[in-house]
C-alpha cells in the first residue's frame, strides 16, 4: 500500500529555517542595513527643495529657494553675492518652521537636514578692540607764592585755571591754615579780598596773601609788616640805582 506525501508548507508561512535566520542577522548584515538607510536619507535630503523666507540686514524679506544638499556656509556666500553682500561681514540665523527658535548648526550642515523656515542675514557687529587709554596730558601747573602769618612765605603749584576755591585745600594744607579761617587777599598794601569764583588766570597774580582769621586778629595787621618789607626793598633799590648813577 503506498503511503501519501507530506502536503507542502503555505507559500506565505516562511519555513522555521529561514525564520531563524532573519531572526539571528549577523553584525555585518545590520550595519549594511543601516548604511543603506543612511545613504538614501540623505539622498532624499539632496534632492528635495527646501524653500525659506530671506531677511536682509535692511528688514526687507525675500522668497528663496535651494536644494537640501547645498551647505549653510555655501548659501551664506551665495545670500551675500546675489544681494552684494561681504560674506565675512554677515553671518546667517536660521529658524525652524515650528518653535521659530535658531537653530544650531555647523557651517557644512546640509540645508536640507534642518527645519528652515525662515533665514536672518545679519550683519556682524564688530568685537570693540580693547582700547588703549590716551596718554594723560599733563596738567597745566604754575608756582604760585602764598604769604601768610605776616612774615612766612611758601610756594605751591596749583593749576591756574581753575577757580580759587578749587586751589583753598592745597594752600591750607602748605601754610598749616583751616579751611573755615582763611581769606585769600590780592596783596599786602590794599589787603583787597579776591573773589574764589575766578582763577589765577582770570585775575592775574601768581602771588597772594592767605590771612588766618583765627590766628591774627585783623587783616591789616596781617600785611602791614610785609608791606613795610616791600617799601624797604623798593626804597634801597632806589637808593643804590642814585647812588650808581652819581659816580
Amino acid at each position: 500500500r503506498r503511503m501519501k506525501a507530506r502536503a507542502p508548507p503555505p507559500p506565505n508561512q516562511a519555513s522555521a529555517a529561514s525564520r531563524i535566520h532573519s531572526e539571528h542577522k549577523s553584525p555585518a548584515e545590520t550595519a549594511v542595513i543601516s548604511d543603506q538607510n543612511l545613504v538614501s536619507m540623505k539622498e532624499n535630503m539632496i534632492n528635495r527643495s527646501v524653500d525659506f523666507t530671506v531677511i536682509l540686514p535692511s528688514g526687507v524679506e525675500q522668497k528663496s529657494t535651494v536644494q537640501g544638499g547645498k551647505a549653510v556656509m555655501d548659501l551664506l556666500v551665495d545670500l551675500c553675492s546675489q544681494y552684494r553682500l561681504n560674506p565675512s561681514q554677515h553671518s546667517l540665523e536660521l529658524k525652524s518652521s515650528g518653535t521659530q527658535q535658531p537653530l544650531s548648526y555647523k557651517p557644512n550642515t546640509l540645508i536640507g537636514a534642518l527645519d528652515v523656515q525662515t533665514v536672518l542675514l545679519k550683519e556682524k557687529v564688530p568685537e570693540e578692540k580693547t582700547k588703549r587709554p590716551l596718554p594723560r596730558v599733563p596738567e597745566k601747573s604754575v608756582r604760585l607764592v602764598v604769604n601768610y602769618l605776616k612774615t612766612q612765605k611758601t610756594v605751591v603749584r596749583v593749576s591756574p585755571e581753575v577757580p580759587l576755591h578749587n586751589i583753598i585745600p592745597a594752600i591750607c594744607e602748605k601754610c598749616e591754615v583751616s579751611q573755615e579761617h582763611i581769606v585769600l587777599l590780592r596783596d599786602g598794601i590794599t589787603g583787597e579780598e579776591l573773589e574764589l569764583s575766578k582763577s589765577l588766570e582770570e585775575l592775574g597774580i601768581k602771588e597772594l596773601y592767605a590771612w588766618d582769621r583765627k590766628r591774627e586778629p585783623s587783616r591789616k595787621a596781617s600785611v602791614s609788616n610785609d608791606a613795610i618789607e616791600k617799601e624797604k626793598t623798593r626804597l634801597l633799590g632806589l637808593f643804590k640805582a642814585d647812588r650808581r648813577s652819581s659816580k
